[in-house]
């Protein structure tokens, strides 16, 4: 027995374990592109696409102007009464604001390079176009009960 543990070293496990280092670590290294490359989809797929964002504002715009009255419309702002509280939207730097009694300021539409409002019969049109050069327009309208107007 005292022969044989003898013969039993560890000299020649260093060449093995230097190898399977090696390989782990070239295996480790031949991932981390991968990895960037996730990190990067996973970072644009994150910032929405421009028509998401003006759904959105579409929609809000649509259900609070359905609701409102004293619609006051200018090319760049539009303001209305809902439940006696003055709604407003307009355009701050880059972004369309909403403020309520000319107070607060919530983002509701970001890059925007220009936008107009015009009346149209019992309603606005708005005309957009978002910094990257695509264009929307959008037509909402507002229930009125003045002299026989209905629903549009």
């Amino acid at each position: 027995m005292k022969s044989v543990s003898q013969r039993l070293n560890n000299n020649g496990f260093t060449l093995i374990e230097a190898l399977l280092s090696f390989t782990v670590f070239c295996m480790i290294s031949l991932c981390i592109p991968l990895i960037m490359k996730g990190f990067s989809t996973i970072k644009n797929d994150m910032v929405p696409p421009h028509y998401y964002e003006w759904n959105l504002f579409n929609e809000s715009l649509r259900n609070e102007l359905w609701k409102g009255e004293s619609i006051v419309i200018t090319p760049d702002k539009v303001s209305f009464l809902v439940s006696g509280e003055s709604i407003s939207y307009e355009k701050y730097n880059q972004s369309i604001r909403r403020r309520v009694n000319n107070q607060g300021h919530e983002v509701v539409l970001q890059s925007v390079d220009s936008f107009s409002f015009a009346s149209i019969i019992q309603g606005v049109h708005m005309d957009l176009e978002f910094v990257g050069g695509e264009k929307v327009e959008g037509e909402f309208f507002y229930f009125s009960t003045e002299q026989g107007e209905g629903k549009p």
